[in-house]
């Protein structure tokens, strides 16, 4: 186990909370990359498999999976990160509170 000193404290927990817009950007970029790569893969390889609807679904699917699974992996971490962040902000928290409290 770790000690006190190097778990995140309330104000460093507080200021991710606040850089949650950096990550929004990182984020976004990634998509991005990934809707690009997409979009290479629709221009480069939908006109060569145009002759049938069939070919041309197969030419874009791999593509467009990598999408939706890469978009679907980027909301569950965001949201298991933020779940944890909360989490310890709050048992924090409650340290801090407890703390606070005079004994009887």
């Amino acid at each position: 186990m770790s000690n006190d000193s190097e778990l995140p404290q309330i104000e460093d927990i507080n200021l991710r909370l606040q850089k949650l817009g950096q990550f929004s950007r990182f984020s976004r970029t990634g998509l991005g990359v990934i809707v690009l790569a997409f979009l290479i893969a629709v221009i480069g390889r939908l006109p060569q498999n145009l002759e049938s609807v069939g070919s041309a679904i197969n030419a874009i699917l791999l593509p467009l999976i990598f999408v939706g699974m890469g978009l679907l992996l980027y909301a569950i971490g965001m949201h298991l990160h933020l779940m944890h962040l909360n989490l310890v902000k709050q048992i924090r928290k409650s340290e801090v509170d407890e703390a606070d409290i005079p004994n009887e």
